[in-house]
């Protein structure tokens, strides 16, 4: 036999085991690996058909009133316009004093359609935290998980760290940032069918409450302990606690398998209008109307700055970093960017991927939102301060 067809041999069994590996690998956990050989779909926040199954967040149909469309200086509204366009916009909807004054779309999209969240859906399960505590299921932000999570009690340090430790991103737990390899413990909790298993497994690796290190799981282990007392699908808790009587447009939670559990630090698909809503609850204290559906006082709370960084609440973004940029992590290296300050000192905002934000400045009874492409080099700085001035 010829060394070429030796090495042609050697070849075609390598293959053939690199297939068995592979088919091997597959049967472990096929909806995992159908996802991650469609993975890029995950950068288009329009794909809601892709991140399945959702479960339904009913809401309702109350209307945002049109606004005066005067009461931004035009020339303000169209530098506006002309950013969210560049930086690839699908909608962009500014509230001024509960109104209307800006609705704009892009790329066929409108009212009616539904975008991925991103991140921003971090800062409605604070506000479902808070809703838990005001109805009694948690007695306090700052009792240890391990109260909530039972396997995380009987002397499991992890179960020290405390909600809040967890909500302000300083739990201590090793940092898991997304990789592109399929056994990236970052990428399993986007696209794996075990969220909750994936998220207990995390090993605590530095004292709680000494360092900021933003990560997804932090939120996700939040999201058990919820939904562990609640004692209801977690989806119905938010649709009864605040979608409903928001009267938000219809919500969706991405579930990793089908009846199986919600990602709480990502991906809570609806409406921009839906959003606008959820930032008036925010600018509004936590009240709609007469009706307070978080008590003001842990909306205060939430936007307070915590010890490790004070850019950042209670799963809630505040302000502008002094050297413009905002870094979510130093290991992984992720920074947004601000190239000024903001000209409200009480901005606070929810931020997803790419540039997918709820801006909320009540000195100046405005929320913005911002719905897109997921953009490298999003500018914080310029839809609040244009907007702004044009007031």
């Amino acid at each position: 036999m010829s060394a070429l067809r030796r090495l042609g041999k050697v070849g075609a069994l390598f293959l053939v085991l690199a297939l068995l590996a592979g088919s091997a690998l597959y049967l472990t956990d096929p909806v995992f690996y159908q996802r991650y050989v469609t993975a890029m779909k995950a950068l288009d926040v329009a794909a809601v058909d892709w991140r399945q199954p959702a479960q339904t967040v009913p809401g309702g149909d109350a209307r945002l009133p049109e606004g005066d469309p005067d009461a931004i200086d035009a020339s303000a509204v169209d530098a506006a316009l002309e950013y969210a366009e560049a930086k690839d916009s699908h909608a962009l909807l500014v509230l001024h004093q509960g109104e209307r004054v800006i609705e704009e779309y892009w790329g066929g999209h409108g009212p009616q359609s539904p975008f991925d969240s991103s991140s921003m859906h971090k800062s409605v399960l604070g506000l479902l935290l808070g809703a838990a505590i005001d109805d009694g299921l948690i007695e306090s932000i700052d009792d240890p998980v391990g109260a909530y999570i039972e396997e995380w009690g009987d002397g499991d340090p992890r179960g020290e760290i405390t909600l809040r430790e967890l909500a302000s991103m300083q739990s201590g737990l090793r940092l898991e940032a997304l990789g592109f390899a399929p056994w990236s413990k970052g990428l399993r909790l986007m696209l794996g069918t075990d969220v909750d298993g994936t998220a207990l497994a995390l090993p605590l690796e530095e004292p709680p409450g000494e360092a900021f290190v933003y990560q997804n799981f932090n939120a996700q282990i939040l999201g058990i302990a919820l939904s562990r007392v609640v004692d209801q699908p977690y989806a119905e808790y938010l649709s009864q606690r605040l979608w409903q009587p928001l009267g938000a447009p219809e919500a969706a939670v991405w579930l990793d398998r089908e009846g199986g559990s919600p990602r709480t630090f990502c991906c809570l698909m609806t409406t921009a209008r839906a959003w606008a809503h959820v930032g008036a609850l925010v600018l509004n204290e936590g009240a709609v109307g007469e009706e307070q559906l978080v008590p003001s006082a842990w909306v205060e709370e939430m936007a307070r700055p915590s010890g490790a960084n004070p850019n950042y609440g209670l799963l809630l973004w505040r302000g502008a970093p002094e050297d413009g940029v905002r870094t979510y992590n130093p290991e992984a290296g992720f920074e947004a960017h601000h190239s000024e300050p903001y000209l409200a000192p009480d901005v606070v905002f929810f931020d997803g991927a790419g540039g997918q934000r709820v801006y909320i400045i009540p000195s100046a009874e405005m929320v913005i939102v911002r719905i897109g492409e997921a953009v490298t080099d999003w500018d914080d700085a310029v839809l609040p301060n244009t907007l702004l001035r044009g007031l």
